[in-house]
């Protein structure tokens, strides 16, 4: 009898670009970067990582968007905080992966980061991996697939993905990785402007 090839475990990720982003004055996704915007360049790198399933939340600012071959959720409210989008576009992943990436989209992430943190939960290293620079937390969060409902539940009074986190505080595995990306928040035009420097 012949056995069958073992069917390789599907990933995901959440890439969140709903929001209007007043401090910045333009919607982040459209931001210049890398040679392309920052949406398109989180896209390109969840694609070098054989992401199964990309699900992209998109915002009043940013539903303009065409983009093809990919789950969209729509947030109507995103000034309302990140858990929103955070729900929607956890609701639009597959029951069947085995782990999922949450990405706010102004925070640029390389590949190398991306599939550090996947292999950790494929290695069952921990069911939420957590990549550090320096021995600093960093993002984005890679959670285990088994964690979706409690991802379609996050509140911003519960404190969104931190709750998370704590809950499952011993299952967390830090991700020690090369790139101080996974330490920038591109919040406004000093953040980015100094995280263009820095990647140039």
């Amino acid at each position: 009898m012949l056995l069958s090839e073992p069917v390789a475990a599907r990933v995901g990720a959440v890439i969140l670009a709903a929001g209007a982003s007043q401090r910045m004055g333009t919607p982040k996704a459209l931001l210049a970067w890398n040679g392309t915007t920052l949406l398109e360049y989180a896209l390109q790198q969840a694609r070098a990582a054989a992401v199964d399933q990309i699900v992209v939340v998109l915002g009043p600012a940013t539903q303009h968007l065409v983009l093809p071959n990919l789950i969209l959720a729509f947030n109507p409210t995103p000034e309302t905080g990140r858990s929103a989008s955070i729900r929607l576009g956890s609701a639009a992943m597959s029951e069947d992966v085995q782990s999922v990436i949450i990405q706010s989209v102004d925070q640029p992430c390389p590949v190398e980061v991306l599939t550090a943190l996947y292999a950790a939960i494929a290695q069952r290293a921990g069911e939420i991996a957590i990549p550090s620079y320096q021995a600093r937390r960093g993002h984005p969060v890679c959670f285990a697939g088994s964690l979706l409902p409690e991802l379609r539940a996050v509140t911003e009074a519960e404190a969104g993905l931190r709750a998370v986190v704590r809950r499952h505080a011993e299952n967390v595995v830090e991700v020690p990785v090369n790139s101080p990306s996974v330490l920038w928040n591109l919040n406004d035009p000093a953040a980015y402007a100094a995280a263009q420097a820095h990647a140039g």
